[in-house]
């Protein structure tokens, strides 16, 4: 092991490109929850699903699921008044691509996690 093995474990990058091919999964799953707009979004996504998020990442991916007609959007005016948001809903198609993408999560986890515990030296 050489003496940057330890710098490379705490490259922010490396962390960034797992977390990212995680993002798309959690937020289909955030938004069976209902409608939510991108901050509230990227908010959950970082406190519940402990997904450390840059605030320039929602919105491309948000734009990206739209366009592949998983998520669909309306503008709303909240209740205080304030200023409309673009809340954003997980579409029927979005629905089955969650579907997909959760049974492919456990079982890749279910596989890699029995991998990454097996006994050193077995075949």
């Amino acid at each position: 092991m050489s003496g940057n093995a330890s710098l490379d474990r705490n490259d922010g990058s490396r962390r960034a490109q797992l977390l990212k091919g995680l993002a798309e999964l959690a937020l289909l799953s955030l938004l069976r929850d209902g409608p939510q707009y991108g901050l509230a979004i990227l908010d959950r996504l970082r406190q519940e699903a402990g997904l450390q998020l840059a605030p320039g990442t929602i919105y491309p991916l948000l734009h990206r699921l739209q366009k592949a007609r998983l998520v669909r959007s309306e503008w709303r005016i909240d209740e205080a008044g304030a200023r409309p948001r673009k809340y954003y809903a997980l579409s029927k198609s979005g629905a089955a691509e969650l579907e997909f993408q959760t049974a492919e999560w456990r079982a890749l986890s279910r596989a890699l996690g029995a991998f990454l515990t097996r006994k050193p030296g077995h075949d």
